[in-house]
């Protein structure tokens, strides 16, 4: 009997340590990417943690270093959240008996038409002081960011950087129903280059000079291309001339100066403008480049008093996040640079950062979640499930957040592709399948 009972104690123990061998291997199998033919024909680093057990569940490549894309934004979001406060320090003001001084931080959202509420410009208008516009310097940066594509200048997702944003850095012309092109905001009308009569009966296009801001119009069979950012290259105080001229419009007896330093003396105060929530999450959800690289530059301006892209780089990566960065490279706001280099590793160890933080819950609702913003159209059914930052560039894709499970566990993930070859839609759906796998069986 005692033989018999021996036996059977020894088969269940077979059988127990066969069936937790085959859920552990079931378990590696959500998450293995090792063996699937489309990731394989490309370069790439995968890691997922469990955030509450801290336990590495998966890792490929986790510790190489990758070019980012869109995935960048993360960095500058957490970065704006921990300097910028509650709601965008956008202006630095101070008044006296007859002037009213104000100078930028960098605020993308002045004068921006989704952008509602413009209380600046409302003082603006409601003052009857002499305006006295400091113009800060803008040595510190470049207006388009290292490692951007030649082509840059002269697209609307990437206008040049600035001390001022105004109007998104960006024209709209229009045509009248006289067929001549007119721009808004009004100043540029006299740079366009009017096209002849034969032109203006089709579709046209609108192209800038890249050194100047000459606008001149050609034919287009598509469709209207009538939006071109504008440049500061040959005129730094260019958005000073715009604001005074659309106050103009509205107060035409308006006084104002331009000085290129504060005047001894003035005691400055930051001056608020949108809640920092709504703008992080506009950028986030869009992917908005040039709100990203505007955000990273007013929060050195807030940190340090001037723009100095190199300095706020040095800050967060040896200062704010010394923990957190590794050995990666970071130059730009908005992941738009090829030079970018960052690690699945270095990606984990901002998302736990986040978790185990106050900002959790609110980093969630910046993140765009399944089917929303950039990841419209996929996770359909995983909406409470996934909130993460897409990412792309021509060769390159990216997909870095956080998961809610089927089963209730909460992971952060970082998948990282470079070089692929068979087009970002088939490789986007890949992710999506290795991602909804996981959220449904583990």
């Amino acid at each position: 009997m005692n033989k018999l009972t021996s036996i059977i104690a020894r088969c269940i123990a077979v059988c127990v340590m066969s069936s937790y061998v085959n859920s552990i291997q079931a378990q590696d199998s959500v998450f293995d990417i090792s063996q699937d033919p489309l990731l394989n024909s490309a370069y790439v680093g995968f890691k997922v943690v469990d955030l509450d057990s801290r336990e590495v569940l998966y890792a490929e490549n986790s510790h190489k270093h990758f070019v980012p894309a869109s995935n960048t934004k993360l960095w500058t979001m957490y970065t704006t959240l921990q300097l910028c406060g509650d709601s965008i320090p956008g202006w630095s003001i101070a008044s006296d008996a007859h002037t009213l001084y104000i100078e930028p931080n960098g605020d993308p959202t002045f004068l921006q038409r989704e952008f509602k509420e413009q209380k600046l410009f409302d003082l603006l208008k409601s003052t009857d002081k002499t305006i006295c516009f400091v113009l800060p310097s803008a040595k510190g940066f470049g207006r388009l960011g290292s490692g951007w594509s030649w082509g840059t200048w002269q697209s609307t997702g990437s206008p040049e950087r600035s001390v001022m944003p105004i109007y998104g850095n960006l024209i709209r012309f229009y045509r009248n129903k006289g067929n001549i092109i007119t721009a808004r905001p009004s100043y540029f009308n006299s740079s366009i280059q009017q096209p002849s009569t034969d032109i203006m009966s089709d579709y046209v296009t609108v192209l800038r000079e890249e050194h100047s801001n000459t606008f001149r119009v050609i034919k287009n069979t598509k469709g209207h291309r009538a939006i071109r950012p504008f440049t500061l290259i040959d005129n730094d105080s260019l958005v000073y001339l715009l604001l005074k001229d659309t106050l103009q419009h509205v107060k035409p007896d308006v006084k104002m100066k331009l000085v290129r330093e504060r005047p001894d003396g003035v005691q400055f105060q930051l001056f608020h403008t949108v809640p920092t929530d709504q703008l992080a999450g506009i950028m986030m959800k869009r992917s908005d480049n040039f709100y990203a690289e505007q955000m990273l530059l007013m929060s050195g301006k807030v940190k340090f008093g001037t723009f100095d892209e190199t300095k706020i780089h040095t800050y967060v990566k040896e200062d704010l996040l010394k923990d957190v960065w590794v050995r990666g490279k970071w130059v730009d706001g908005s992941g738009l640079s090829r030079s970018n280099l960052i690690s699945p590793d270095e990606f984990i160890n901002l998302l736990q950062l986040i978790y185990n933080s106050k900002d959790f819950e609110r980093v969630k609702k910046i993140l765009p979640s399944g089917n929303e913003g950039t990841l419209e159209g996929f996770y359909k059914g995983y909406e409470s499930n996934i909130d993460a930052k897409t990412g792309g560039l021509t060769d390159h894709i990216s997909l870095t957040g956080y998961l809610k499970t089927k089963s209730g566990k909460n992971l952060a993930f970082s998948f990282l592709v470079n070089n692929i070859r068979d087009g970002r839609p088939v490789f986007r759906k890949k992710m999506e399948e290795v991602i909804t796998r996981i959220i449904d069986n583990y």
